[in-house]
């Protein structure tokens, strides 16, 4: 036989619309008074919830269902389309103050940089101070820039500009100087050339005058011999009569 304890452990966990009428829970109930009264409680208890939930209006419609999933895809669709327009609004609108902005300043900070006048002197191992002013002179044309040539002697130029003429000047006077036929280097070479050709001259001319001199002295050596007198024309006889 089952006991109370049983049956309230049956009745817990189970369902009175799923239990038999022989079953032990029933049959018990049949012979105690106390667990049929409870039976009778929880039986009046699960019929009135089905009849609420069997009166509440259905939670959703099917169509009303559908509707709603199509309108949700829609949504996500647009939102979708809204993001990438707003990503690529966003990266016009970055492009437009950099351009307008950022792009400006720094071309300002270059043309500031470029326009700062600085000095340098440029030493010349080839090239004159002259023709290194000649060089030059096309690429210095900024305002305030100039060169300077020494008055002493040395062998370099001064150059006053931006930074863009400097090394247009630096790069010109090497190109210059780094040439096997720069005019420097042949007037260099014919100058040379010229002076070996002058000691030479002296050192011939130097050998000639000592046979001359001593030509004369022996010529002033050589006695001097006797003028021969000039023949005398006879004069002719005069005819007798």
């Amino acid at each position: 036989m089952m006991t109370c304890e049983q049956c309230l452990s049956e009745l817990t966990t189970g369902s009175l619309r799923e239990m038999s009428p022989d079953s032990p829970v029933m049959v018990h109930c049949a012979t105690c008074p106390d667990c049929a009264h409870l039976t009778t409680l929880l039986r009046d208890r699960e019929y009135n919830a089905a009849n609420v939930l069997n009166n509440l209006p259905p939670m959703s419609n099917p169509i009303t269902v559908a509707e709603t999933s199509v309108n949700l895809a829609r949504r996500r669709r647009i939102g979708r389309v809204v993001v990438m327009l707003s990503g690529a609004a966003l990266v016009v609108t970055i492009w437009i103050a950099a351009a307008t902005t950022v792009f400006p300043a720094l071309r300002r900070s270059d043309i500031v940089t470029s326009s700062e006048l600085r000095t340098e002197t440029i030493s010349l191992s080839c090239l004159s101070p002259e023709q290194a002013a000649d060089v030059i002179h096309p690429y210095i044309r900024s305002r305030g820039a100039t060169y300077y040539m020494p008055t002493s002697g040395i062998s370099a130029i001064t150059v006053r500009g931006n930074a863009t003429e400097l090394a247009k000047a630096r790069s010109q006077i090497e190109h210059f100087e780094q040439d096997p036929g720069a005019a420097c280097r042949h007037t260099l070479g014919s100058t040379l050339k010229m002076l070996q050709d002058e000691i030479s001259a002296a050192q011939k001319g130097t050998g000639t005058g000592a046979g001359a001199n001593k030509a004369s002295t022996e010529v002033k050596e050589r006695p001097e011999q006797p003028e021969r007198p000039q023949p005398k024309e006879r004069p002719e006889p005069k005819e007798r009569p």
